[in-house]
Parts: C-alpha cells; structure tokens; sequence
C-alpha cells in the first residue's frame, strides 16, 4: 500500500518515529533537513500499519493510484490545489468512461447467443478469448475503450472459450483471440490475432459502413 508523508504534520523527530522503525520495507529515510519521506515505490502490497501508528497523522496513503498520485505531489509541493483539483476532475472523468466502456462490454454464453448475438438488431462484435491468453488481456481495455464509443451502434460481447468450448467448436475457433462480425445471424467480417486501437475502429468502421448500404428491394432486383 503506498504511502507518503505530508510535510505540513511530520514532526521531524526521525529518532522516535516508531512507524519508521517498524518498517518491514525500509522505505522510510531522512532527508537533509530533517524530514522524515518514504519510498513509496518499496511499500507495495505492505497493509499500512505505519498510518496506524503515525502520532502526527503524518503519513497519509489512498487505494486508489491516480488519486495517491495526485495526493502525493500535492503534499510534496508539486501541485497547486488548484492544479490538483484540475486532475481530480479528469482523473473521475477518465474513470467514469472507463466504467462505461466496460459496461459496455457483455459475456456471452451458449445459453445467450442467440438472443444476444444472433438475434440482434445492430452489429455484434464477438471476441473469443481465453484467460489464459496474453494477447487477449493485452486488446482487453482496448477492445472496451472502442465499445464505449460506439455503444449503441456497434454491440460489443466476449465469449471465453474456456467456459464455453461448444460455441468455439461450432465456430472453428483455433486460435484466440480471434474477432467475429455477426450481422442479420451471418458472420460479415473479423479479425485472428490482437488488434491494436486503430486496427479495430478501422473494422468496426468497415462494418458500419457496410450495414448504412441499402439492401436492393425484391423489385429492384427483378428490374435488373
């Protein structure tokens, strides 16, 4: 758990700071001055029992790493508040679309695809992935990034082909991840391999363009 120390409530007394004594990482020092700092890179996953035993209640820390990190070079002198409050705002900004992207994002089972996928009114983008796989994790918050952005026009849903071997099998899935299109319950397009960003807007932008065309009427064709 990173921590840091604010200057304005250290009481500079190194020799009987006993959360500094008690460190199991080491992490605490004594600047030149005389101010107690940590390196907060060595702290980890350590639960914190110095912010407990702080009698200045100098030692502050945050679960999350964009707002300790906006903490820490507030508290160091680094920032203005009015410059951390600027990234606080785009810190919950990002977040919000973050979690917005992944709501956009569904899992899909044997049981579902049908409904979901098949049977959809818009596009589906179907992602086949395993846990296991690298590449898979590594397009994962990409792959929910452009979700997000074209919510509502594209859908986006993942099948993990460990849980759900029969629609692998069903669709010849050999090699993961690998990307299908479905559109009016046929497969339009895809992709066999990890797509970087512009990769995958370039597909979903192909497939969009393809479902604006309009379809020739019965008529149009007999005319032909």
């Amino acid at each position: 758990m990173p921590a840091v120390v604010d200057p304005a409530r250290c009481n500079r007394n190194w020799a009987q700071c006993f959360p500094a004594k008690m460190c199991p990482q080491e992490a605490f020092s004594v600047d030149a001055d005389g101010l107690v700092q940590i390196a907060f890179e060595l702290c980890g996953d350590c639960p914190g029992p110095c912010v407990n035993f702080c009698d200045g209640y100098a030692i502050r820390y945050e679960r999350d790493p964009g707002e300790f990190d906006i903490m820490r070079r507030r508290l160091l002198g680094e920032l203005s508040e009015d410059d951390a409050i600027r990234e606080r705002q785009e810190l919950a900004r990002a977040q919000e679309e973050a979690r917005r992207a992944q709501a956009a994002v569904r899992d899909v089972t044997l049981e579902t695809f049908e409904t979901e996928v098949l049977e959809s009114d818009i596009p589906v983008v179907v992602d086949f992935w395993a846990p296991w796989c690298g590449p898979c994790k590594k397009m994962a918050p990409i792959f929910e990034e452009v979700a997000g952005k074209y919510a509502g026009k594209v859908k986006f849903v993942k099948v993990n082909t460990e849980d759900q071997p029969q629609l692998a099998a069903h669709f010849r899935i050999t090699n993961i991840p690998t990307l299908m299109v479905f559109s009016g319950r046929k497969v339009i397009d895809g992709a066999i391999g990890a797509l970087p960003r512009a990769q995958l807007v370039a597909l979903v932008e192909r497939v969009l363009a393809a479902h604006a065309t309009p379809r020739p009427s019965p008529q149009e064709n007999q005319a032909d």
